[in-house]
C-alpha cells in the first residue's frame, strides 16, 4: 500500500492512489502550535502528527510514502516528492475538509486563523533574523574595540615611554604593558627585579604626580578595553554558534561572524558561491586587480584561519578552496536545514587537510 502524505493549517493527512483520505490528524485551534507545525514542515522536517500517521499505516500494511521530507520512517519506504498529490489535495481542498470534519463551523473562522498564524510564521522570522543582526552589529562593535586597542596602545608607549623607555622595550605584549603601567605608575614603584633594575638606570624623564595619574589612568582605561574585548568575544563565540553553529564550526567562531557581516547576513551568504566566500573581506583588493592595479586576490578574512596558517604556503590556496567549499555547505545547512553536522564537516575537513598536507610533502621529496 502507498500512502501520500502533506500538512496544512488544519493539521497531517494520508490519501490513498485515488486521493482517499487513508488517515488524518487535526490540530488544536492554537495558532502558536499550528505556526511551529507549519514552521517545521518548511524546514521538511517530520512532525509528530505525520510519524503518528505512517506509523499507524504501517501496522495495516503501509509500504510507501510519498512526501516531501528528507528523512524516512524506519520500515518504510520512503519516496521525496515536492507538490505531491498530497499537497496538491489539500491546498485545494483543506478549506472543505475543515467543515466536513468540523474543525471550524465558517469560511469566515477559516481566513481569521489563517491570518493570525501567516503573523504568528512572519513573526517567528523576524525573532531569527534579528539574532543575525545582532550577530552582525556584534562582530562590528569588536573590530572596533580591536581597532581602538592598537591605537591606544601605541599612544601609552610612546606617552609612557617618555618616563621609562627601558620598559617599553621590555615588555612587547601591549596588554601586559597596560597592566604594569596601571598598576606601578612611577618606575620606581616596579618591584620586579628586572625591571626595578632598569629603573634604576632609566633615561626616561621625570614625571610628576599629575604627570603619572594621567598616564595611569589612560593605562587603566585600556585595560578595561583589553577586558570588554575578552567579554565581547566570548558573547561572540555564543551567539554565532546559535546563530549558525555549523559555519562556526569550520571557519571559527570570530570568522564566522566576520564573513556573515561582511555578506550582509547569514541568508546572503548562504547564496554565495564557495568562491565568493574565499575572497570576502578582499573586496577591495579585487577592485584593485579588476582595474589592473594589483594581482588577484586568494583569500579575504579566510586567510586568518589556523588551518591556512599552519598549512605549507604551496597548498594554501588549496586549503582555502577547501574551506570555502564547506563553508559554503555549512551556511546554507545553518539556513535552511537547522541541522548541527558540526563535528561531522570538522572531521572531514581536518582529514581532508591532512591528505593536502601529506601529498605536498611527498611532491616535495
Amino acid at each position: 500500500m502507498r500512502a501520500y502524505v502533506a500538512t496544512c493549517l488544519i493539521g497531517s493527512f494520508a490519501f490513498d492512489n485515488d486521493g482517499g483520505i487513508l488517515l488524518y490528524k487535526l490540530f488544536p485551534k492554537d495558532v502558536e502550535f499550528i505556526a511551529d507545525r507549519l514552521a517545521a514542515c518548511g524546514r521538511r522536517e517530520i512532525i509528530p502528527e505525520e510519524k503518528e500517521i505512517v506509523e499507524e499505516l504501517k501496522e495495516s500494511g503501509l509500504q510507501e510514502v510519498i512526501w516531501d521530507k528528507d528523512e524516512c520512517v524506519e520500515g518504510i519506504s520512503c519516496v521525496r516528492k515536492d507538490d505531491n498529490l498530497a499537497q496538491k489535495k489539500l491546498r485545494d481542498e483543506f478549506r472543505k475538509l475543515a467543515l466536513d470534519l468540523k474543525w471550524t463551523m465558517s469560511q469566515a473562522e477559516i481566513n481569521q486563523m489563517l491570518a493570525k498564524v501567516n503573523v504568528e510564521i512572519s513573526k517567528k522570522k523576524l525573532r531569527k533574523t534579528k539574532k543575525d543582526v545582532i550577530l552582525i552589529q556584534a562582530i562590528n562593535t569588536y573590530d572596533e574595540i580591536e581597532e581602538n586597542i592598537n591605537t591606544m596602545s601605541e599612544h601609552l608607549r610612546e606617552w609612557y615611554g617618555l618616563h621609562f623607555p627601558e620598559l617599553t622595550k621590555a615588555i612587547s605584549d601591549h596588554e601586559k604593558f597596560s597592566a604594569l603601567v596601571a598598576k606601578y605608575g612611577r618606575r620606581e614603584n616596579f618591584d620586579d627585579d628586572k625591571a626595578a633594575e632598569l629603573a634604576k638606570k632609566s633615561a626616561g624623564m621625570d614625571f610628576s604626580d599629575a604627570d603619572i595619574k594621567a598616564v595611569s589612568d589612560f593605562a587603566e582605561s585600556l585595560s578595561i578595553m583589553y577586558r570588554t574585548r575578552e567579554k565581547m568575544s566570548s558573547y561572540i563565540t555564543a551567539l554565532v554558534q546559535e546563530v549558525a553553529p555549523n559555519t562556526a564550526a569550520i571557519a571559527t567562531p570570530v570568522i564566522a561572524a566576520r564573513m556573515i557581516s561582511i555578506a550582509g547576513g547569514l541568508d546572503r551568504m548562504s547564496k554565495m558561491p564557495s568562491s565568493t566566500i574565499q575572497l570576502l573581506g578582499a573586496e577591495k583588493a579585487l577592485f584593485r586587480h579588476l582595474k589592473g592595479q594589483g594581482k588577484a586576490p586568494k583569500y579575504g578574512v579566510l586567510f586568518l584561519h589556523p588551518q591556512i596558517q599552519n598549512s605549507p604556503k604551496s597548498i594554501r590556496g588549496k586549503v582555502a578552496r577547501l574551506l570555502a567549499s564547506k563553508i559554503s555547505l555549512a551556511s546554507k545547512i545553518d539556513m535552511y536545514s537547522k541541522k548541527d553536522e558540526s563535528e561531522k564537516m570538522k572531521k572531514e575537513v581536518a582529514k581532508k587537510v591532512q591528505d593536502l598536507i601529506i601529498a605536498a610533502s611527498k611532491k616535495k621529496k
